[in-house]
């Protein structure tokens, strides 16, 4: 199995859970290149103890975690600090379904990381027990985690809808 196999196969997933880590741009950019670099060193070692799904997955799921505590110790930007647009063309064919994608992901990104991981890895229709072999917990607790994550997703969306 080469990288190239693995993107193909799992670069949609992939993408997916680095977007619930960081927001778009520059640093979701950094992000993914460090989860790419992690899967191709990592891949030699890839003993099939489980799904490439799984591998790939976890991989994303551990340099996502590093991220977000790498950011939460830094300190926050500038409110005067400028946002540069996404110059990849193709943006204006699929504005409403990016909006929409990027306003959940905002609300992901609210969640706890515990909650936030779970879900995204949920999303992906991983089973609870593939979930809690990649994070490192439970089942039973990635079920609480993923009940406790869709009604803070469901509060926090309402009280945007409510604004």
């Amino acid at each position: 199995m080469t990288l190239d196999d693995l993107l193909r196969e799992h670069g949609p997933a992939l993408w997916r859970v680095i977007a619930g880590y960081t927001q778009a741009g520059a640093e979701r950019d950094d992000l993914t290149q460090d989860v790419l670099v992690a899967v191709w060193l990592a891949l030699p070692h890839f003993r099939r103890e489980s799904s490439a799904r799984s591998f790939v997955l976890r991989i994303a799921h551990n340099r996502g975690l590093s991220h977000a505590w790498r950011r939460a110790r830094l300190p926050s930007p500038d409110a005067e600090s400028v946002e540069v647009a996404d110059p990849r063309p193709g943006a204006d064919e699929h504005i409403a379904t990016s909006e929409r994608a990027e306003q959940f992901l905002r609300h992901l990104r609210t969640l706890p990381l515990g909650q936030r991981e779970v879900l995204a890895l949920a999303l992906e229709g991983l089973p609870h027990t593939e979930i809690a072999e990649i994070v490192g917990i439970t089942a039973e607790n990635v079920a609480v985690r993923l009940s406790r994550a869709r009604e803070a997703m469901r509060r926090s969306i309402e009280r945007e809808e409510a604004a």
